[in-house]
């Protein structure tokens, strides 16, 4: 018999409701299974539980035809099963070796004490070499890029005993040689009798690594085959179905000047670069996966990751700094808005007076708060509000808004402007932004959100490992045209 992770009927729901509705799904010793859906189709949810973060509301999951219930991550791993999560950060020490890394897991499990640094980094090596990996065992984990740390998590998962292993869009953040690097380890997985389950949103590279393909609509199994079975054009009906997008607000492509025009722009990591231009009043969004460059590129254009020269409103500058950016008129609210767009224990008055110059004047403060309250139609319409008390959604408002109390503003930069944001507020932060620009501010919308992108901007760019892969007006095109720019190479 085969041996085999098996997920029947799995069903599970969430306060708000189901995610996932009778989910069938079958992990085959060395073979790859592709796991593809739309954002919220229920994937995430999924491998969760399956590597046993929390227990499915209905259903079964059988390890090599046994029934199974795993008390935790810990207790799935201790079995055999494990998740290599997108954020590989938090599953490292950063200040500990490769070696020490590799190993803790593995001599714990075997109840040996550890070995001198020096034999520990030669079995590393030893242990390294087996999958093709050249990576030194001294170095440190924070000295180590992102591919790196990536690989490290894959070669521990498999040296402690995995024999199933869930990867969440491994490959989203790497360059191409990068990419098949990869692929060549995983293919020695796979010949050592690991089974795997692939999250991914490129075809091209379902297409090349996976031996079978399930999709994920709403919840359920949209379609599950053989991957010679099947083609580009039946993945990609499973995947989208009935796809709605939010109405987006009818605009003309921009006429006006450009008040951005930046031309060779360099994000590094190989990337080809690319010329970026933003017209007075427009909105120009920018998608790509994470690990696309899309936060490099905020950075870059508000001077915190390498110079560039460009023209603003016709005006050459070179921008090195924050400060040569918020000259120019540029602004940015960054994806981590709790931490760096927002002064959490402060009011929103202090917010909305950033653009008072001099001596404060408190009362033509206060005047100037309640007007953008009103027009943002912030919640609580309290000027004196601390932010700490406000929800998500409206911190995001006032992330935004404040910058409507700048004189002289001419591009505003959002990166991930809906990270943790309700569905509920979605809508009326995305007035808030149409609102700035039809005051005539440029707005360069970053996301790796499909449907978000289309909603609200007039012009979309995407980005992929290389640079860019695609850019048309928001009008011509769907969600499917954002996420699977590499259907073309596989057709």
């Amino acid at each position: 018999m085969t041996s085999s992770l098996t997920l029947t009927g799995i069903s599970h729901d969430y306060g708000d409701g189901p995610v996932l509705r009778e989910v069938n799904l079958a992990v085959t010793a060395g073979r790859v299974h592709a796991l593809l859906g739309m954002n919220g189709a229920g994937k995430s949810t999924l491998v969760h539980l399956a590597a046993g973060f929390f227990p499915p509301t209905s259903g079964e999951i059988r390890l090599d035809g046994e029934p199974v219930t795993f008390a935790n991550p810990a207790d799935a791993l201790r079995r055999g099963v494990a998740l290599l999560a997108q954020e590989v950060d938090r599953a490292l020490v950063p200040d500990a070796t490769v070696h020490e890394n590799l190993l803790a897991a593995t001599l714990r499990s075997e109840r040996r004490t550890l070995f001198s640094a020096k034999k520990n980094a030669a079995r590393a090596r030893e242990i390294l070499g087996r999958y093709g990996v050249d990576l030194d065992p001294n170095r440190r984990v924070d000295q180590l890029s992102l591919y790196e740390k990536q690989v490290l998590l894959l070669v521990r998962a498999a040296a402690g005993n995995a024999r199933y292993l869930f990867l969440d869009e491994p490959t989203s953040a790497f360059d191409a040689a990068e990419t098949e690097r990869f692929y060549g380890i995983v293919e020695t997985l796979t010949d050592e009798g690991i089974g795997i389950v692939f999250i991914s949103h490129r075809l091209g590279e379902v297409f090349r690594i996976a031996d079978e393909v399930s999709v994920l609509r709403g919840g359920r199994v949209s379609l599950h085959k053989p991957i010679a079975d099947t083609s580009t054009d039946e993945v990609v009906a499973a995947i989208t179905g009935e796809v709605t997008t939010a109405q987006r607000t009818a605009r003309a492509a921009s006429t006006a000047a450009p008040v951005l025009r930046a031309t060779a722009l360099d994000l590094g990591r190989g990337r080809t670069p690319f010329n970026l231009t933003v017209g007075e009043g427009e909105i120009v969004a920018v998608y790509g996966p994470l690990g696309s460059g899309k936060t490099t590129l905020a950075r870059t254009l508000f001077g915190l990751h390498r110079p560039y020269r460009a023209e603003f409103s016709g005006e050459s500058r070179t921008i090195s700094s924050a400060i040569d950016a918020r000259k120019t008129g540029l602004a940015l609210v960054p994806e981590e808005r709790r931490t760096q767009g927002i002064w959490l224990d402060e009011s929103v008055q202090t917010h909305f007076a950033i653009g008072f110059r001099g001596i404060i004047r408190s009362r033509r403060e206060r005047t100037h708060a309640d007007e953008v309250i009103a027009r943002y139609d912030v919640q609580p319409p309290r000027a004196d509000q601390l932010l700490r008390r406000m929800s998500g959604g409206n911190q995001q408002k006032v992330a935004i808004a404040k910058w409507a109390s700048v004189d002289g503003r001419t591009v505003l930069i959002l990166d991930e402007p809906m990270k943790g944001v309700d569905v509920a507020a979605k809508e009326a932060i995305f007035r808030s932004i149409e609102q700035l620009a039809a005051e005539g501010a440029g707005v360069l919308y970053l996301t790796q959100e499909p449907d978000d992108a289309l909603r609200i901007a007039d012009r979309v760019i995407v980005l992929g490992r290389d640079g860019v892969d695609l850019e048309r007006p928001a009008a011509e095109l769907t969600p499917i045209d954002l996420m699977f720019t590499e259907r073309s190479e596989v057709e």
